[in-house]
């Protein structure tokens, strides 16, 4: 009994010792900080699109009003708006939450320590060629709140890159290749407008 009590304190006391070595064994784990560098980067987008609003849109999500203090003044928070700039604006009508939308899109997380970009999903290779790409359709209702929030505000036949806060996003939650923390990176070209009007 007393060996194997000794045994069992010297197992846990190698333990931290193993798992503290392997931690150091030289390899960089790109992740490191995410959600503060999520949050930075989130931040910077925000302050550039602000200082921008003829090449950039910054919309409050769609799900709640946008707050205002005692004295009348909004109350901005960061990660409630979804900021895009806008590469071409299009000219056709905008869907509703309960339209359907065909569109084109990568989406990516913001840059690893390493400087590398992790494409999670996308709908075509390569650059768009909108003449090539085959879009893929779903419903204005169907995605995440960040996407939904930017789709109701997008013209048939616009192209936006869109920044989405973790918080409209997946949150805290992981999702397939997505860490949970992540600002989402898209290019989305609005295809069509399948509208129920």
């Amino acid at each position: 009994m007393k060996k194997s009590v000794l045994w069992l304190i010297g197992l846990l006391v190698a333990i931290p010792f193993i798992s503290s070595c392997e931690e150091t064994d030289g390899e960089i784990d790109l992740y490191t900080d995410w959600e503060e560098r999520n949050q930075a980067y989130i931040d910077s987008i925000a302050t550039v699109a602000r200082a921008n609003p003829a090449e950039w849109k910054v919309i409050h999500t769609y799900t709640y009003p946008e707050s205002s203090t005692s004295i009348g003044v909004i109350d901005y928070d960061v990660n409630a708006y979804v900021y895009c700039k806008v590469v071409d604006e299009g000219n056709g009508v905008k869907p509703l939450y309960t339209d359907s939308v065909s569109v084109n899109y990568r989406g990516q997380l913001i840059p690893l320590y390493d400087g590398s970009k992790v494409v999670f999903d996308q709908s075509y290779q390569g650059e768009l060629d909108k003449n090539v790409a085959v879009p893929v359709s779903f419903a204005v209702s169907g995605v995440i709140e960040g996407w939904t929030t930017a789709l109701q505000e997008m013209q048939e036949g616009a192209r936006w890159e869109v920044y989405i806060p973790s918080d409209l996003g997946y949150g805290d939650y992981s999702s397939g290749s997505i860490p949970g923390h992540s600002t989402l990176c898209f290019d989305v070209h609005l295809s069509k407008v399948k509208t129920n009007r």
